[in-house]
């Protein structure tokens, strides 16, 4: 019989904030408004769902790294490590460029999304948090927990930085 471990959980918990991120990207995929501040809320709604999808896509690489445990070698870790981080700053930055301010005549801010560049842009940013995860969930040295969580924090502060200069550009224009 099979055993239950308490991350088995993270297996349904995963795909509900994947969904869930999902839902406030499409309530946000775009329009017009006059007011500075609802269109920046827009672009930073978007910014907070890929942050959301990035801990359903953290919970599913836990639940994946408590059955299989591939990382154990230090080379693999960094490789995993190394890898992830940077593919998972350039999907963040893909998936932020994917909004763009359409200058019309009027008074009015247009935000318009390229959903193939927003979901392309998702989808890298989620394999770069699901590679980082796995790496740190799966290591058992103190030297590698350290790693991991620079990388973390790495990339909370990549993070927090696109999301304040993507709306700084947009009210550049």
């Amino acid at each position: 019989m099979p055993e239950i471990k308490a991350t088995d959980g993270f297996f349904f918990l995963a795909p509900v904030l994947m969904l869930i991120s999902l839902l406030i990207i499409n309530d946000n995929l775009g329009g017009f408004t006059t007011e500075m501040g609802i269109f920046l809320f827009s672009i930073r709604m978007n910014l907070i769902a890929a942050v959301v999808f990035a801990f359903g896509v953290g919970f599913l690489a836990v639940a994946f790294a408590s059955r299989f445990e591939l990382a154990k070698d230090s080379g693999v870790f960094m490789f995993f490590e190394s890898v992830g981080l940077v593919t998972a700053v350039v999907g963040f930055f893909v998936c932020g460029s994917a909004m763009k301010e359409q200058i019309s005549s009027g008074p009015y801010y247009t935000l318009v999304v390229s959903l193939l560049q927003l979901f392309v842009g998702l989808v890298v940013w989620a394999i770069g948090i699901f590679l980082i995860t796995f790496a740190g969930a799966c290591t058992k040295k103190k030297e590698e927990r350290i790693i991991f969580l620079i990388v973390l924090v790495t990339l909370s502060i990549c993070a927090i930085a696109l999301s304040v200069l993507f709306p700084l550009e947009v009210t550049a224009i």
